[in-house]
């Protein structure tokens, strides 16, 4: 004997709460490729700045004036670069650890779901037995009373 299936009334705020889940887990993933490839671009731009100085290091001595302004207006611009590229950095950085953030809370919202559901669930299970074991319980005393009057009778 089986009593109503069990249905969690709050199924569609779950799928819910599992769909803002899946969406910061994406938005925190795009994030960190960014800041993995601004990483990347940073540390080239940190190998370049130090060609640039080893070269007008090397070459000052051999500059006239205006070659060596010419110079220093290069590295100044890839040091410019590079600073600009740290912020983008440092941006990403602050995203991505609200991203992760965002994602711990809304996994938390999904998880406190799926507990309730569970306890609800497993309250429901209780409940269905105990309907059962009535059930059974009063079968079998009717029966029981049956059969005793049947042969108590002259």
């Amino acid at each position: 004997m089986r009593g109503k299936k069990f249905r969690f009334s709050l199924q569609s705020v779950l799928r819910l709460r599992q769909h803002q889940t899946e969406q910061a887990a994406e938005a925190l993933a795009q994030i960190t490729h960014a800041r993995l490839q601004l990483e990347q671009q940073l540390a080239q731009a940190q190998k370049e700045l130090e060609t640039l100085e080893k070269q007008l290091i090397l070459a000052q001595p051999t500059l006239d004036p205006v070659q060596l302004r010419r110079y220093e207006a290069h590295w100044l611009s890839a040091r410019r670069q590079l600073r600009t590229l740290e912020q983008q950095l440092e941006n990403l950085r602050r995203q991505e650890a609200e991203a992760r953030q965002q994602v711990l809370e809304c996994h938390q919202a999904e998880a406190s779901l799926e507990r309730l559901r569970d306890h609800q669930k497993a309250q429901h299970t209780q409940a269905e037995l105990a309907a059962e074991n009535a059930w059974l319980d009063e079968h079998a005393t009717g029966a029981y009373v049956r059969k005793h009057l049947h042969l108590r009778m002259p």
